[in-house]
């Protein structure tokens, strides 16, 4: 394996890593959050092996190990105020951030100080390393706000709108500082605000009669996305799920995005028992250019987007 393929495997399973600790968070008690510390400490362990290997004029690599280590820093800041500090907020995607000086209220003992600490100093360092990443200004305003820094949490609320407009956490979390934000009706969230170009398998899984699951996973080829799409589809078989049930209980769709274009989407329904996906219209020989770095997560559309789990 050349040193290039061991880099990116590094930083694929970091994504990895990242995918399964954000999930973990996001259920809460329906999974085992106890496993988030070592899933982040390993993600951690692969960045630092990559950091070693750089070469000083690999900007983009520098750029997705810094990008990766302030999200690690801001998922262990969430899984201490959610599960140590009983604090229910989330720390991308829901409808807004902390409170301003949520710490002081919520950790007496700062048992979140140095996490917090943390998170703010890697975001910071990850703002230098790539200027143009829309999620890293959103987990450092999330760390101000919650520490209670206002004008710093300001400050990179409005960086995270900037850069990308119809971003609907960072305009609910400037707004609830009092900050006048644009109109959003501005922004109708047709083209891909992002800088590179990837594909995109949104999954919708019914878990009550009423409730839905959704997540929504970025690959750096149609390919494995594909491949990602029909893994899902086989577990579903291995699970027993009647083919006729699936469509009701299951909603793959597929988005290609190329930066200032406007999204591609392929419905995606199941065909026979073999539950293979109908991808008509599927641009497979078309190449995705500029192409998302490996295990890069992405903040589309008010959404923290992780790297596909290695199959």
């Amino acid at each position: 394996m050349k040193d290039d393929d061991a880099t990116n495997a590094l930083l694929l399973k970091a994504g990895s890593l990242l995918l399964e600790s954000s999930e973990q968070l996001t259920y809460g008690a329906e999974t085992d959050t106890d496993k988030v510390p070592h899933l982040l400490a390993e993600a951690t362990c692969c960045y630092d092996a990559v950091a070693r290997q750089l070469s000083a004029d690999d900007a983009e690599t520098a750029a997705t190990v810094a990008v990766g280590r302030s999200t690690t820093a801001g998922l262990a800041l969430q899984q201490c105020v959610l599960e140590e500090l009983s604090c229910d907020w989330s720390w991308t995607d829901g409808e807004d951030g902390p409170w301003l000086g949520d710490m002081e209220e919520y950790d007496e003992d700062g048992l979140s100080e140095e996490l917090t600490a943390r998170a703010v100093e890697t975001a910071r360092a990850a703002l230098d390393a790539d200027p143009g990443d829309p999620l890293v200004p959103l987990q450092l305003g999330h760390a101000l706000c919650w520490s209670g820094d206002r004008d710093g949490a300001v400050a990179a609320y409005a960086e995270a709108l900037r850069r990308d407009p119809g971003d609907h956490v960072a305009r609910d979390s400037l707004g609830g500082l009092g900050e006048e934000v644009p109109e959003e009706d501005d922004f109708d969230g047709t083209e891909s605000p992002d800088r590179y170009a990837f594909a995109l398998v949104r999954e919708e899984a019914r878990i009550s009669n009423s409730e839905w699951s959704s997540t929504a996973c970025v690959f750096g080829s149609v390919d494995a996305a594909r491949r990602d799409a029909d893994e899902t589809l086989k577990s579903c078989d291995n699970g027993g799920f009647d083919p006729e049930d699936l469509p009701t209980m299951l909603k793959l769709t597929l988005e290609i995005h190329r930066p200032g274009q406007p999204i591609t989407r392929f419905p995606a329904e199941p065909l026979d028992a073999s539950f293979l996906i109908d991808w008509s219209g599927l641009p497979e020989g078309e190449p995705l250019d500029p192409p998302l770095p490996p295990g890069r997560p992405v903040r589309i559309d008010g959404e923290t987007c992780f790297h596909g789990a290695l199959r």
